[in-house]
């Protein structure tokens, strides 16, 4: 987070450009340091499909406790407890998600908008001992610093990704999707997308170490026979930060039971 006040260099021009090739042959770059590029969405995401439902599993045991170990997430606040959101790339799995509660309290920080979240890098010591269901941990954070995080730039590169594929999302076979209890419901359904301004979108994690991004896009909703029940058509939208583009989609169904 930068600090109000900050003094620009007085260097000239050359010195900078000096630094910089230096910078570059030592191969030395801080972590906050770069500047993200423009997002840019090419013509041809990959587009695929997940089975609903679309809700990503709970990530099971991953990292050693009691060590130090640095990851980064999606800090967010809630009641003056600090959390981070984060997700894992599994080879042959959807992604897991994982959030880590901070032993420190909110970092100093103070509340956050859940929809901007800060994106920090944090080494600390985890923890599941309070918790029964996986996906859950505890960390008690030693150093943390922010990184460069722009949402809305996300948020518009996986909107503007979705209105390139909103006719191949329209004439996907959703009934396949569905699950069989819903299979009839969903026969012949067609979502229209519509304009991609107005769709939901929620940047629901960040990669534990890379600078990837988990971005939820919910669509139109869909039939449910069963009361009580809701169902949408969603795509999740993997953004790559370093790149400044999306790298995929994936066509899922979501759904909850409301009370």
């Amino acid at each position: 987070m930068m600090k109000k006040g900050a003094r620009k260099s007085g260097r000239p021009a050359g010195s900078l450009v000096a630094i910089s090739l230096l910078l570059t042959a030592c191969g030395t770059v801080p972590l906050s340091s770069p500047t993200a590029p423009a997002p840019t969405v090419p013509s041809a995401v990959p587009l695929s499909t997940r089975p609903e439902p679309g809700a990503l599993p709970p990530c099971g045991p991953l990292w050693p406790e009691g060590e130090p170990l640095t990851l980064r997430g999606l800090y967010r606040t809630s009641d003056g407890q600090g959390y981070l959101d984060l997700f894992h790339e599994q080879a042959d799995a959807p992604p897991c998600r994982a959030r880590l509660f901070l032993l420190n309290g909110d970092l100093g920080l103070g509340p956050v908008e859940w929809a901007d979240p800060p994106y920090l890098e944090v080494t600390g010591q985890l923890s599941s001992e309070r918790w029964s269901s996986l996906g859950l941990w505890d960390l008690r954070v030693e150093k943390w610093s922010s990184l460069p995080f722009d949402p809305e730039a996300v948020r518009s590169a996986c909107r503007e990704a979705v209105r390139v594929q909103a006719a191949a999302l329209a004439s996907l076979d959703w009934a396949a999707l569905a699950m069989s209890s819903y299979y009839s419901d969903t026969l012949g359904v067609r979502p229209a997308w519509g304009d991609p301004a107005g769709l939901k979108v929620q940047i629901l994690a960040a990669d534990e170490v890379r600078p990837l991004f988990l971005v939820q896009i919910d669509g139109p909703e869909l039939p449910a026979s069963r009361p009580l029940v809701r169902r949408w058509a969603a795509v999740e939208c993997l953004y790559d930060l370093e790149a400044g583009r999306v790298r995929s989609l994936v066509a899922t169904i979501r759904g909850e039971v409301q009370e």
